[in-house]
């Protein structure tokens, strides 16, 4: 369905506008070469998503689906193929954070942590430091 590989220099406006499209910020997130990015048969981009490493922890930025091509079962492959990725490149521990729990993270095995519980190198991400809100942080052992 689709070809899951790591964004290039050559991403970096593809990248960032559909990640402005769906409303998020592009200011703070990780370097180009940190996304990922699901293309089509066809080359046509499916989504993007953030993988940052902290040593053996990565943190998953900006998920962003293309509305055109979107499906939930194509979301569920996305998901899982950024999963194995992460296992692929020694990652033991993946962590995100979002508005509210989402069951659609429960499904893949992750559960709400505190910020406490974060790596000490990623508690200082601005993610973490700028909470205003109420953001939920979930955790996911890959090992």
């Amino acid at each position: 369905m689709f070809l899951i590989r790591k964004a290039t220099a050559k991403d970096e406006s593809a990248v960032w506008n559909i990640v402005k499209g769906s409303g998020l910020e592009v200011d703070g997130l990780p370097e180009i070469e940190s996304f990922l990015i699901a293309e089509t048969e066809t080359k046509e981009l499916y989504g993007v998503i953030g993988l940052e490493t902290f040593g053996g922890a990565g943190l998953l930025r900006a998920l962003v689906l293309n509305s055109s091509h979107s499906t939930s079962e194509g979301l569920l492959k996305f998901f899982d193929s950024v999963i194995q990725y992460a296992k692929k490149t020694k990652v033991d521990e993946l962590y995100l954070t979002s508005n509210e729990e989402s069951f659609f993270f429960q499904v893949f095995g992750f559960s709400t942590i505190n910020v406490e519980d974060l790596p000490i190198q990623m508690q200082s991400n601005r993610l973490f430091t700028d909470q205003e809100s109420n953001r939920v942080i979930m955790k996911k052992r890959l090992v």
